[in-house]
């Protein structure tokens, strides 16, 4: 049974989107050690620590962790232990994959949707300590990488279950 096109377009998208994340991460990357560099060459070398640099590596840092989010996610990247599968058939295997296909769309789009609409309201001073940079578009990179990674699993769930009497072309192998 062949996936949906629709379904594989999807999957294309979310492949690409995790491809342009894991260049703004090796951005972040690239920036993050720059900015440790620097702090270091001044502080040591020069004797003269750089004020606010804490504040650069932090919202550097939290660019970077998104994009490894997002990325991760697309390439399989985080820890998956399938202890089920010792104990379960095949059939008991597909049902369990559902349901916690479903469970993660339902608490990663919870969590993006906090991450836009609740994180750091106005009245809150919700900003760094020295240069006070404000962590709201910070929040909404996040919710954008979780966001990205809710699609992901909801495109696996979708296909697991166009294919849910086959093979599960998502199915985590051992």
């Amino acid at each position: 049974m062949e996936t949906p096109r629709i379904l594989v377009q999807a999957d294309r998208l979310i492949g690409w989107l995790a491809g342009l994340m894991a260049l703004i991460g090796g951005l972040g990357i690239a920036g993050l050690v720059l900015i440790t560099v620097v702090a270091v060459l001044w502080r040591y070398g020069f004797n003269d620590p750089i004020f606010g640099i804490s504040d650069l590596s932090v919202v550097t840092l939290t660019i970077v962790a998104g994009s490894a989010v997002a990325y991760g996610a697309r390439h399989g990247a985080h820890v998956s232990v399938n202890v089920i599968a010792y104990v379960a058939d095949r059939r008991r295997l597909r049902w369990s994959d559902a349901v916690m296909r479903l469970a993660t769309v339902a608490i990663t789009g919870l969590a993006t949707w906090g991450l836009f609409t609740k994180a750091c309201g106005i009245e809150k001073a919700c900003i760094t300590n020295n240069f006070s940079i404000e962590h709201r578009p910070f929040y909404w990179f996040l919710g954008v990488a979780l966001g990205l990674y809710t699609l992901h699993v909801l495109v696996q769930l979708l296909i697991g279950v166009w294919h849910f009497q086959g093979d599960d072309p998502n199915e985590i192998s051992d």
